[in-house]
């Protein structure tokens, strides 16, 4: 269990992240929502919106967040049973279907998607998140790249 800062400040991030994912339409039977996973060693995001070229257009990822705040997630991972976007992905981002560099961990059953978030500068606010590179940018510049 991460030390309730660290907890707090998490906690803080998928407020945040739920408010980010309301800012975009959803589609008819699927819910646009980040989850701390208790331990806080990530957060599950579902419906993560992709631009309109991709169809799906949304896809459901896992954030690893063992070394907030200090540093951002190492890439995002996807269930591989998301193939078919993952595929689109590709297109953009190197994808690893059990396997990850860049000293993320292979997680058995996803595809880790390779982003590296402002070319792996990340500048956290503790006393203000808002301020600072937090988890909903990001994602948002995951949206913005892909």
């Amino acid at each position: 269990m991460r030390s309730p800062r660290i907890m707090e400040g998490l906690r803080w991030e998928v407020a945040n992240l739920n408010r980010w994912l309301a800012t975009f339409e959803s589609q008819a039977g699927r819910t646009r929502r980040a989850a701390l996973d208790p331990t806080g060693d990530f957060i599950i995001v579902r419906d993560v919106p992709l631009p309109d070229r991709y169809s799906p257009d949304a896809i459901d990822v896992l954030l690893i967040t063992d070394q907030y705040p200090s540093q951002p997630p190492i890439g995002l991972y996807a269930l591989n049973r998301a193939s078919g976007v993952i595929g689109q992905l590709k297109s953009v981002f190197n994808a690893f279907a059990d396997g990850a560099f860049h000293g993320a961990p292979a997680l058995s059953g996803y595809t880790w998607i390779c982003f590296h978030y402002s070319a792996g500068a990340w500048k956290y606010n503790a006393s203000n998140p808002a301020r600072g590179d937090n988890i909903a940018k990001f994602l948002g510049a995951f949206y913005a790249e892909a």
